[in-house]
């Protein structure tokens, strides 16, 4: 509950359904649940040609295509009903005022990383053994199913993907919540001149990572990559690496590249056969992830799921710059 806020559970019923609509026919759609579909998706396809049974084993190649397709299909069903929960929950858990719930003050929502605390303290609000029981239903009941028909070890990996949604849905709660009814801003201290990224801030750059501002300089700049708050504190706070964006002109990459500059002749083939002139800008995009010691419960990355970060942080750099796609590129 809000302090000072007061809602009945039908005006939070309402209030739910209006912003959830919202949501989904926005001018300007939020990418939150979309990008994570795409992105997930890779991660649950690799966890079903990993657990392959004998007897899909022994099926014909078109059949276990068409069997990945209708997967695909009910994962990405199954991961939006989850989403919807866990909007659902949001409000439910920021608006009902009822005996032992948790109260939040209008300043919390100043706060620049008030979601994430949200988002950390979720399973303590509401008991995992609830919250599994929401997503044991309708369409991830339905993925879970058709899973166990084929492969092995389903029911644990749809419900953990389940709750990464489950989640996301309740991050869109909370700004919705924040935006429209405690009409808040967050308390952010300035922006970086590259990227415009919060200097105070922990901002998404791929559904499964957050980032923090490290530091810049004239044209270049600098991210910490970590695991965002769905996957919990413990491994949200465990540093990955570090993103490294350089802005470059044409003109500069022709003239260093002419003196034998390795990785300017690199950029200038890359962007030579584009159709770009020598007063465009370009930005080179650079990941360092860091080598980490394994803990328990640890978030490890899939090797498929490398082109899906890069694919991310491609798409987190367009939006922020409002460029094609022809002028990024990453290195190697």
């Amino acid at each position: 509950m809000i302090s000072g806020r007061h809602f009945n559970n039908h005006e939070i019923g309402e209030l739910e359904a209006k912003y959830l609509n919202d949501f989904y026919t926005a001018s300007i759609p939020d990418p939150i649940l979309a990008d994570a579909s795409e992105y997930y998706s890779i991660i649950f396809q690799t966890f079903l040609h990993r657990n392959k049974d004998k007897v899909f084993d022994q099926m014909s190649e078109e059949e276990q295509k068409r069997i990945y397709k209708s997967q695909d299909t009910k994962f990405r069903n199954a991961m939006q009903y989850s989403f919807n929960k866990g909007h659902q929950t949001g409000f439910a858990l920021l608006l009902m005022d009822s005996k032992g719930s948790t109260e939040f003050d209008t300043s919390f929502f100043k706060n620049p990383n008030a979601k994430l605390a949200f988002i950390y303290n979720l399973d303590k609000m509401i008991s995992p053994k609830v919250t599994e029981q929401n997503l044991r239903r309708d369409k991830n009941e339905i993925l879970i199913r058709e899973t166990r028909r084929h492969f092995e070890n389903g029911y644990d990996e749809i419900m953990y993907l389940a709750k990464l949604f489950y989640k996301k849905g309740a991050e869109v709660a909370f700004e919705q919540i924040r935006q429209n009814i405690v009409k808040a801003n967050y308390l952010i201290k300035g922006n970086s001149v590259l990227l415009h990224v919060p200097y105070n801030q922990d901002f998404d750059v791929t559904p499964g990572f957050t980032a923090t501002f490290a530091m810049e300089s004239p044209n270049y700049e600098e991210w910490e990559l970590h695991w965002n708050a769905t996957y919990g504190y413990q491994i949200a706070k465990k540093l990955i690496g570090k993103f490294l964006i350089h802005q470059l002109s044409i003109k500069e990459i022709k003239a260093f590249s002419s003196v034998g500059a390795i990785t300017y002749k690199m950029l200038d083939s890359y962007f030579s056969s584009s159709n770009l002139n020598d007063n465009d800008i370009v930005y080179l995009g650079e990941i360092n992830f860091s080598l980490i010691t394994p803990f328990e419960g640890m978030r490890t990355i899939e090797a498929s799921e490398f082109s899906a970060i890069r694919t991310s942080l491609a798409l987190t750099l367009q939006r922020r710059l409002n460029i094609s796609n022809q002028n990024i590129l990453f290195a190697q």
